[in-house]
C-alpha cells in the first residue's frame, strides 16, 4: 500500500460511530452546566467580582483583585471565557461588563452529584472534574499547583487512569486510535513491525490497541516490536510493571523519550518506526510544529503515524479539558500560540495542515464531519 486506503477510512468512520458515547449529549450538557457553575462559583461567589449588572473590569483589574498566581492565569481567562459564552459576563475591547450578577446555577457539587446519579458510567469523569474546579480557588490564589490539585501531593494517578479506562468518552480517542492501528497492521503490513508509542502514560492507550488486535497471540503475529516511551519515567516504569502486560513484555520495550527536545541527543533511533502512535499527548508539547517533525523523524518511509486526538469544539472552548488538565503546568505552558491562540488542543483540520508542514504526504482526520454530534476529534493517520 502506497498511501492511506480509502476503505480503511471508510471503516474507521464506522468504528467510531460504534464507539462514540451514545448518551454524548446528555454528558456534554453536565459537562457545560457543571462547568460554567464552577466558573460563577469561583469568580462571582468566592472572588465577589462582577456583584452589580453593568460593572466592568479588565482582565489585568481582574487578575489583580483576585490575586490570581502567574500559573493560574490560563485557567482564570478559561473561566471568564465560559462566562462570556454563557452571556453572563461580555467583552468587548478587552473590557468584561457582567450582564448578569445573579446568574441561576445550582452549585457545583449539586450539579456533580446530580450528574453521576444520572450518567453513573461516567462517574470517574465527573469525580475528576469535581477534583479539578474542588481546587480552582486554592490553585488561583497560588496555594496550590495545579499537579496538587489534580493528584495530590503524592502524585496519585488512579483517578486519572480509572477516567481513560472507564468513560466511554476519554476512552473513545484511544480505541479510535487504537482500531486504526489494528486496520492498518491487518492491511498495509504483510510482515511483523515495529510500532513505537510516544506518551504511553497509564498505558490506556496501549493497552486499547493489544486488544484491538485481539490479545496476546494476535499481536505477537503482528507486532515484533513495541517501543514504549515516555517522558516521565515514573509512569513508565509504573506502566512496565504493570500486570495487564504480562504477556507482552517479551515484545516491549521500555524508554524515556522527549519529542520536545532534539531526538538526536536521546537514546532513540531515527526512522525506526513503520508505525507511530500516541494518544492525546502530542498537544501537549510547546512547538507543535517541531512536534510534527520530531514524529516524521521517528516514522520509516512508507510508514504511518496515528494520532488519537482531542479537540474542542468549533470556535468555543472544551470546558472539561480546561477546568481539569489546564491547571497542568505541561498543558497551559506552550510556546507556539500563534497557531493555538484559544487552547492547546488542536482541531483535526490544524493536526493535517501541520502533519503536511512536516513532511508527511498525506493526512486524514476520522470520523471528520462524518458523524453528527461528534466534533472533539478522533484519530489522525499520516503518511510519509
Amino acid at each position: 500500500m502506497q498511501s492511506i486506503d480509502q476503505k480503511i477510512v471508510n471503516a474507521l468512520i464506522e468504528d467510531a460511530k460504534g464507539f462514540w458515547p451514545k448518551r454524548w449529549s446528555e454528558i456534554q450538557e453536565y459537562f457545560q452546566k457543571i462547568c460554567l457553575s464552577a466558573a460563577v462559583d469561583v469568580i462571582m461567589w468566592d472572588f465577589s467580582l462582577f456583584t452589580k449588572k453593568g460593572e466592568t473590569h479588565t482582565l489585568a483589574e481582574l487578575k489583580a483583585n483576585a490575586k490570581c498566581s502567574e500559573p493560574a492565569e490560563y485557567v482564570f481567562e478559561k473561566l471568564l471565557d465560559i462566562l462570556v459564552e454563557d452571556n453572563v459576563l461580555s467583552l468587548e475591547n478587552g473590557v468584561y461588563t457582567c450582564l448578569d450578577n445573579d446568574p441561576e446555577v445550582w452549585s457545583p457539587a449539586e450539579m456533580v452529584s446530580e450528574a453521576i446519579r444520572k450518567i453513573p458510567e461516567e462517574g470517574a469523569a465527573f469525580q475528576w472534574l469535581a477534583r479539578g474546579i474542588g481546587g480552582l480557588h486554592r490553585f488561583i490564589s497560588g496555594k496550590l499547583t495545579g499537579e496538587e490539585v489534580m493528584f495530590g501531593p503524592w502524585s496519585d494517578f488512579s483517578l486519572v487512569g480509572q477516567v481513560y479506562f472507564t468513560s466511554e468518552v476519554y476512552g473513545f480517542w484511544s480505541k479510535l486510535a487504537g482500531q486504526s492501528v489494528k486496520r492498518l497492521i491487518n492491511e498495509a503490513f504483510d510482515k511483523p513491525i515495529t510500532v513505537l508509542e510516544i506518551g504511553a502514560g497509564t498505558g490506556s492507550g496501549t493497552y486499547d490497541m493489544f486488544q484491538s488486535l485481539g490479545g496476546p497471540e494476535p499481536t505477537h503475529q503482528k507486532i515484533g516490536k513495541y517501543i514504549c516511551t515516555e517522558i516521565h519515567k515514573r509512569l513508565i516504569k509504573k506502566t512496565a510493571k504493570d500486570p495487564k502486560f504480562a504477556d507482552y513484555l517479551d515484545i516491549m520495550e521500555f524508554e524515556g523519550v522527549d519529542v520536545t527536545k532534539p531526538l538526536e541527543e536521546q537514546d532513540v533511533a531515527l526512522e525506526s518506526a513503520d508505525l507511530l502512535y500516541a494518544v492525546n499527548v502530542m498537544h501537549a508539547t510547546d512547538d507543535i510544529l517541531a512536534c510534527c517533525e520530531a514524529m516524521y523523524k521517528l516514522v520509516k518511509k512508507g510508514g504511518y503515524a496515528v494520532l488519537g486526538e482531542i479537540a474542542p469544539p468549533k470556535g468555543k472552548l472544551y470546558r472539561y479539558m480546561e477546568l481539569t488538565f489546564g491547571q497542568l503546568y505541561s498543558y497551559y505552558h506552550y510556546n507556539d500560540k500563534d497557531l493555538r491562540p484559544q487552547s492547546p488542543i488542536l482541531r483535526p483540520e490544524q493536526w493535517i495542515e501541520y502533519f503536511k508542514k512536516a513532511g508527511f504526504s498525506e493526512a486524514v482526520a476520522i470520523p471528520g464531519d462524518a458523524i453528527e454530534g461528534c466534533d472533539r476529534g478522533g484519530a489522525i493517520i499520516a503518511y510519509k
